[in-house]
């Protein structure tokens, strides 16, 4: 069957906080994050993907607070551990104790805390183009990253600055229509007041922690990401104790949306191999 958006959405309350996420198909759970850049939301990362994840696994694509249809929370205490213990809640309310996590951008930040800080709650570890590696030879900030500090500067969210950013994000920018931007337009519309505050809290340094990570990790990236090289899923290749990593050429940040087939495989075949074999 085909999924939707609108047919999959649910919601929850956690700690007062309305938390929106899809759900769709049966099997082992999957819990999958977005990335943080104005006008993410869970469904519009994830959601060319579902159909195919959702042959096999329980799959959950989550809108992070202050994103989507979720609202946001307080995050003094640090933003990756923030979403990472909401996340850990909702996996209970899901009626179950653990979960593979996908994790994309700033969504593979939050999978490393929670795979550091809750390890017993997380089973396998995919990282898409994350967020919480260290560039061996990028120059920082990325272009694609600069993009993304002044989305809300100055006069503030214009298409054409989410046409930017989109061309940052895709290896091939003929791929961007007027209808993906203005959907992800929109969605960053009534945020200025949440992400720059968020933003202003600065991200915890989770690279000091992937060596403790005890999940099997897959690490996906494409060599065409301008935003975040893959010269950090290198950095991870050699801290995380258990992992490898696929890099997919011709394609920027966003693979699922570019590589949906080659990300449906590689992250179907590490989630159900057997270990042992």
């Amino acid at each position: 069957m085909a999924y939707t958006a609108e047919s999959t959405q649910r919601t929850v309350e956690l700690d007062g906080r309305v938390l929106t996420y899809h759900e769709a198909g049966e099997g082992p759970l999957v819990l999958c994050i977005h990335g943080g850049a104005p006008g993410a939301y869970g469904w519009g990362n994830f959601g060319v993907v579902v159909d195919q994840l959702a042959q096999t696994f329980r799959t959950v694509v989550v809108d992070l607070p202050g994103y989507g249809g979720s609202e946001p929370i307080d995050l003094t205490g640090g933003r990756y551990a923030a979403y990472a213990a909401t996340f850990v809640r909702l996996i209970e309310h899901l009626g179950a104790t653990r979960a593979h996590i996908i994790g994309m951008a700033t969504g593979g930040a939050v999978g490393i805390a929670m795979a550091t800080r809750h390890p017993d709650a997380v089973d396998r570890l995919v990282l898409v183009s994350s967020a919480g590696g260290l560039p061996l030879f990028t120059v920082m900030p990325s272009e694609g990253q600069k993009h993304i500090r002044d989305y809300y500067k100055g006069a503030g969210p214009s298409r054409e600055r989410m046409r930017a950013y989109l061309e940052m994000m895709l290896a091939d920018p003929s791929r961007i229509t007027d209808d993906m931007i203005e959907e992800r337009y929109v969605a960053s519309l009534g945020r200025e007041s949440e992400i720059p505050v968020g933003a202003k809290i600065k991200p915890e340094e989770v690279w000091r922690d992937l060596q403790c990570i005890t999940a099997p990790t897959l690490v996906l990236w494409g060599r065409d990401n301008r935003i975040q090289g893959f010269d950090n899923a290198l950095f991870m290749l050699n801290q995380i104790p258990d992992v490898e990593v696929h890099i997919f050429g011709r394609t920027g940040l966003w693979i699922p949306f570019e590589r949906p087939n080659g990300f449906s495989r590689e992250v179907t075949s590490f989630l159900l191999e057997d270990r042992e074999g």
